[in-house]
């Protein structure tokens, strides 16, 4: 539906995107995941005629788009800042397009202000609005023109996070009802599993790892995306052993041991294993469990993360992140200097070759 050929594009000494690849699939919610200043907005604004590209080739259902103006391209765009207009209701403002393009209206407005929830929305003044409805005209009023595919630049940002979470998943519901083609950029980890059908890790102009949600976040290739997503617990080691009839392997570190699941792997390859904080079970002593990996440590600090507390062990000499709810740190009544416990299962070592 929507490629990009080896696109370059520089500002003055900066190298903002290098030889950027990519292919977005008709229908899909393809998000482009990086922090601020990776390219994701200039990628965005490429595509859309916005900005000029200095090299490379953009495709839109196979024909290439480049020598177009952006009234033109058939794309739809959602700032982050929604640009609506206040001297116009919200009708007008999402007819506006319409009238630009000298297309008729034919209850077009009313069936978007439907789509996206805000029937009845008419004469309202769109500056007295909430934040979240006003980035629903701004949705309605792409979505009324019918372009092939729509672009938003971060449209949750300015949200507050209550709206931001129930418009991530009306924005969900909206795309695949209309089955519309879409480019969702973010720098948020949560936004971009919760949306996309895929998604592409981005670093200094150029695409780290493209996947599912299910491969970036709990199977990436790269411990740059690795560590990104919110890995945690890196460690160098080397294979010792493999038992595929077992479906499993033995890793060593300069610390402890470690069970992961077999790769068609050689013995003695170095490998940097990860273990996500999440998916280690912290225990005040010894419990029969299925997990094949068990190591003791000692805590070092207990410190709120979010919703839940994270405790850093030490084991070995090694440094142990693992998350824990309130409750269960509260009921084991955890202090710096327990001695406790860690068990995981072999298929929550991530091995990176």
């Amino acid at each position: 539906m929507i490629q990009l050929d080896n696109i370059c594009k520089s500002f003055g000494d900066e190298d903002v995107l290098r030889s950027l690849n990519l292919h977005v699939r008709k229908g899909e919610m393809f998000v482009l995941l990086g922090v601020s200043g990776c390219g994701k907005t200039t990628a965005l604004s490429v595509v859309a005629g916005l900005v000029k590209e200095d090299s490379g080739d953009i495709y839109v259902d196979g024909t290439r788009i480049n020598g177009l103006p952006t009234a033109k391209r058939d794309i739809g765009f959602v700032f982050q800042n929604n640009a609506l207009f206040p001297h116009l209701n919200v009708h007008e403002n999402i007819e506006f397009g319409l009238k630009a393009r000298r297309i008729d209206n034919r209850g077009k407005v009313k069936r978007a202000l439907e789509i996206v929830g805000l029937d009845g929305f008419d004469n309202k003044n769109p500056m007295k609005l909430s934040g979240g409805e006003q980035q629903r005209v701004a949705l309605a009023r792409t979505l009324v023109t019918e372009p092939s595919c729509i672009l938003m630049d971060e449209p949750l940002s300015n949200l507050d996070a209550i709206v931001r979470e129930r418009l991530r998943y009306e924005m969900k519901q909206i795309q695949k009802e209309v089955g519309i083609t879409c480019i969702f950029v973010t720098h948020d980890q949560t936004e971009a599993m919760m949306l996309g059908d895929r998604i592409a890790v981005m670093n200094k102009g150029r695409i780290e790892e493209c996947g599912t949600p299910e491969k970036i976040f709990y199977k990436p290739e790269k411990e740059f995306v690795a560590r990104f997503i919110g890995m945690k617990n890196f460690f160098n080691g080397k294979i010792v052993s493999l038992d595929e009839n077992e479906g499993v392997m033995d890793i060593t570190t300069e610390n402890f041991d470690l069970t992961a699941v077999f790769m068609p792997l050689d013995e003695g390859t170095h490998v940097k294993a990860c273990i996500r904080p999440e998916e280690i079970i912290l225990m005040r002593s010894n419990q029969k469990t299925s997990a094949r990996n068990e190591i003791r440590g000692k805590i070092l600090s207990i410190f709120p993360n979010g919703v839940l507390m994270r405790i850093l062990v030490d084991v070995c000499g090694a440094e142990f992140f693992v998350d824990i709810t309130r409750l269960a740190a509260h009921n084991m009544e955890l202090k710096v200097g327990n001695d406790v416990v860690l068990t995981f299962k072999a298929c929550s070592v991530h091995v990176i070759p």
